[in-house]
């Protein structure tokens, strides 16, 4: 097994097909289409004037940093890495608990994999809908693999956008280019609100109702959920943190504290235990 920057090779076809890749992006001209990605590699999509907007401080997050969640951190990596060398990959959905780590798991992939030609595109919610005008302009930067982020995905009980979304996410008579996968977070596991009364019993098939709210999620071929730390895996981050700050505190003080924290919150989690670490500095 060998590595070309952070991803593993497994067969001299792969670390061929990688550096071909690679050396397209090094020879990359900005007259061969509208942009230059060499040194941006993130962007945001503003859907109502049809533009990107480079981000030029992007998030710098260390995923070793990112603690209590290795399986779903294993599985995002493992599925990415395929998507960087082309092999088949799914689009994922990371829904649970707020504060543990779902957003920050997606943005530290560019620190990971920027290296290798993975690019990120940040859409807000409000632009879901215009995601198709994206395609041609990443169809043009094919040696690139780009990540479409979507950020706290969730509709409202009245809303039908996520009907369209499903049509995008599926491609419809479109077809969606093949270096394009989608990653999102939601703290909710369906996306949509369900009720009981989504099985509406003067129905003919009462469950249509419940099944065409859920079956967004089914165009998320990786659906991973984060669930609320403990008070053990709540305080193992807290200890990172004052770590990482050089906090100087007696551990059963620092712990005593962090808790206390926590109760006035509501919650644990790392979110939580960063600002707690954050008050002391």
């Amino acid at each position: 097994m060998k590595k070309i920057g952070d991803i593993e090779v497994s067969s001299d076809e792969e670390i061929l097909d990688l550096l071909k890749r690679l050396y397209k992006i090094a020879s990359f001209t900005e007259e061969e289409a509208s942009f230059d990605l060499s040194g941006t590699y993130a962007l945001l999509w503003n859907g109502q004037i049809r533009r990107f907007y480079p981000v030029k401080r992007v998030v710098k997050l260390d995923l070793d940093n990112l603690l209590n969640i290795d399986q779903q951190k294993k599985k995002v990596l493992s599925n990415t890495t395929n998507f960087i060398k082309g092999k088949p990959a799914n689009n994922v959905l990371l829904w649970g608990e707020k504060g543990t780590g779902k957003s920050s798991l997606i943005k530290g992939l560019i620190k990971k994999f920027s290296s290798v030609g993975l690019r990120m595109i940040q859409v807000f919610n409000q632009d879901i809908l215009t995601i198709h005008y994206i395609y041609d302009f990443v169809s043009k930067y094919s040696y690139y693999r780009f990540i479409i982020f979507i950020d706290d995905l969730s509709f409202e009980e009245n809303q039908k956008d996520y009907r369209a979304l499903k049509t995008i996410l599926d491609g419809g008579l479109e077809e969606i280019p093949e270096n394009v996968l989608f990653y999102a977070t939601s703290n909710r596991k369906h996306l949509v609100p369900t009720r009981f009364s989504d099985r509406d019993d003067d129905l003919i098939r009462p469950s249509d109702n419940l099944e065409e709210k859920i079956s967004l999620v089914d165009r998320f071929g990786l659906r991973l959920g984060f669930y609320r730390f403990d008070e053990e895996s709540y305080l193992k981050i807290v200890d990172m943190y004052a770590n990482k700050a050089k906090i100087k505190f007696e551990k059963e003080k620092l712990h005593l504290l962090a808790k206390q924290w926590a109760l006035e919150a509501g919650c644990r989690n790392g979110r939580v235990a960063e600002q707690f670490i954050k008050s002391l500095s």
